[in-house]
């Protein structure tokens, strides 16, 4: 069985939720991210915030600094590490979201993130076993 945890990106790139939303855009510039887990005081993934968010963020603020908190996605729907992969793909589709932070304690702890990307890996994956 494919699972999560074989196909996530482990220790994603994260930003505080108290951190200007201007941040997070140079940040997903630099890593070419299209998504970003908000991270609460505590270290808990409190939200998530995609570029699309940042893009809309500008155009109503532009130059005015407003915290990520204001902009991000909540509550944000998680996945345990050891979740088969359909399941994550069936959750993404049904959420219309591109990405799932991957957490080991139901919500809050994250380990990872599971994105399109890495379901089209898996997909490659399982297209070049079918044809060996």
């Amino acid at each position: 069985m494919m699972r999560v945890r074989d196909y996530m990106s482990p220790a994603p790139v994260t930003i505080d939720a108290g951190a200007d939303y201007q941040q997070a855009f140079k940040i997903m510039e630099e890593q070419n991210l299209h998504h970003l887990p908000v991270l609460d005081a505590a270290g808990n993934c409190a939200g998530l915030v995609a570029r699309r968010d940042l893009q809309l963020a500008a155009r109503c603020f532009q130059e005015a600094p407003v915290e990520i908190g204001e902009v991000m996605h909540q509550p944000v729907t998680t996945v345990a590490p050891d979740a088969d992969l359909a399941t994550a793909v069936a959750r993404m589709m049904a959420d219309h979201i591109g990405c799932l932070p991957v957490s080991d304690d139901g919500g809050s702890h994250l380990v990872g993130i599971i994105t399109e990307t890495d379901l089209m890996r898996a997909l490659q994956d399982l297209l070049a076993a079918r044809v060996d």
